[in-house]
């Protein structure tokens, strides 16, 4: 009951300061980079990841990826003649690739090497730390 008042009022024994201590260098120790990648076409998708894979291998920084998400597929349906034969119409789709990369225990140098790529064109690239 105590510690719980300690810890109200803004005071902190030194065990609760240890338990933060170790805490703090657990989530370090455990940090990772999530890099998710999207695209229309799967051939600018490959060869982002091949170039992501390099420059993190290339700091000894361990990977995991990249492991292929579900495909999502848009489909419009647009008539063929703007103002007859509605019965006529055509069915255009999309279709957005996804891939998700997991870069384990990074170090400056492999934030670095990831920041200074040239990816193709038509990727989206989205970094969580």
């Amino acid at each position: 009951m105590t510690d719980a008042i300690f810890i109200r009022c803004g005071f902190r024994s030194t065990q609760t300061k240890a338990r933060a201590a170790t805490a703090q260098a657990a989530a370090v120790q455990a940090s990772k980079i999530r890099i998710r990648l999207r695209s229309f076409e799967t051939n600018h998708m490959q060869s982002a990841c091949d170039k992501i894979l390099e420059a993190a291998k290339a700091t000894e920084a361990r990977v995991s990826g990249p492991v292929p998400l579900p495909t999502k597929r848009r489909i419009f349906c647009v008539l063929r003649s703007p103002h007859v034969n509605k019965d006529s119409r055509e069915h255009f789709e999309t279709r957005t690739h996804h891939r998700l990369i997991d870069v384990h225990q990074p170090t400056a140098q492999t934030i670095d090497a990831l920041m200074a790529l040239e990816l193709p064109s038509g990727v989206d690239v989205e970094i969580k730390l």
